[in-house]
């Protein structure tokens, strides 16, 4: 069974409240179903513009066709209090015109194909933007969620839009011939609570590092820097294992996760095998959490 044979709610525009049913996430997003109105949209926004193209009767009419639906739940009626069931998911959407510091979509999808908590990502159906979905730990505190995804996407580099921590958001059907799926996708674990936080936020921090809440924060902030430049530590897996064991030294589930973070970077990430592998290093071992740091300094990833 897939993890996208989930069900979502099915609307006929972004104004309606009432639905016209449901579909899974599976239906919805994967196949070819809208592929023939979304390429007239983006024939369209090559021709004219993206905003031009959005004035043309013709676009208005085409994106028409295009159904919307809630990813993150099944709902009786599109409102926040008559949400039936949480699909898991959070939908994030990243817009080149909020990211351009980065320059290009292609920095953005590497660093999502190195993310263990991305499930997917397709472009949106005018084809300006993109849009991802992430499994959830704790679908409860999905606006919780969101916030730890979004700043730690900051420090990455990558601006979220605000509007995806509204479980009740529509998402316009879309196709894509290369959209990136993965199955083993890690629930993501993040969960801000403002002055509290349930797992690592991002943040960058210098000089020593003392406390376990900091060690967790310097961590996520070392493996933020990995992501973002895209540099592999655990080529060798003599690293690999030296890693797997210093990350243990973290509360669970985070240095499970930061294991994962670490080795997707890697061409030969295997979600499965680094499960396996992190699980044969809960052990006493004299490997301690600078042996990651000193890992990390070698390759020229530092605190400050």
């Amino acid at each position: 069974m897939s993890i996208f044979d989930v069900k979502c709610s099915v609307y006929r525009s972004a104004k309606d409240r009432i639905g016209t049913g449901d579909m899974t996430i599976a239906e919805f997003l994967l196949g070819e179903r809208w592929k023939e109105p979304v390429l007239r949209l983006r024939d369209m926004v090559a021709e004219y513009g993206p905003l031009e193209a959005k004035m043309h009767e013709d676009y208005k009419l085409t994106k028409q066709q295009l159904p919307g639906a809630t990813l993150s739940g099944l709902f009786s009626r599109r409102k926040g209090d008559c949400l039936i069931q949480h699909t898991g998911f959070v939908a994030i959407d990243i817009d080149l015109g909020d990211n351009t510091s980065i320059g290009n979509f292609g920095t953005i999808l590497r660093t999502l194909r190195h993310r263990a908590e991305v499930a997917m990502y397709m472009r949106s159906c005018s084809g300006t933007g993109y849009f991802a979905l992430i499994p959830l730990a704790y679908p409860e505190h999905h606006k919780e969620q969101f916030r730890a995804l979004q700043k730690e996407y900051a420090a990455m580099g990558i601006v979220l839009d605000n509007a995806c921590s509204d479980i009740t958001r529509i998402r316009f059907a879309s196709y894509d011939e290369h959209l990136y799926v993965n199955e083993q996708a890690i629930p993501y674990m993040g969960v801000d609570l403002g002055s509290q936080t349930l797992a690592p936020r991002a943040a960058v921090y210098g000089g020593h590092v003392d406390s376990m809440d900091s060690k967790v924060q310097a961590v996520e902030t070392l493996v933020s820097k990995l992501e973002m430049h895209h540099i592999d530590i655990t080529d060798s897996y003599n690293d690999w294992y030296r890693i797997g064991f210093a990350l243990a030294n973290l509360p669970n589930p985070i240095g499970r996760q930061m294991f994962h973070r670490v080795s997707a970077i890697c061409k030969k990430y295997n979600p499965q095998e680094c499960d396996k592998k992190f699980d044969t290093l809960q052990r006493p071992e004299k490997i301690g959490l600078g042996t990651f740091f000193h890992i990390c300094e070698d390759y020229g990833i530092t605190l400050k």
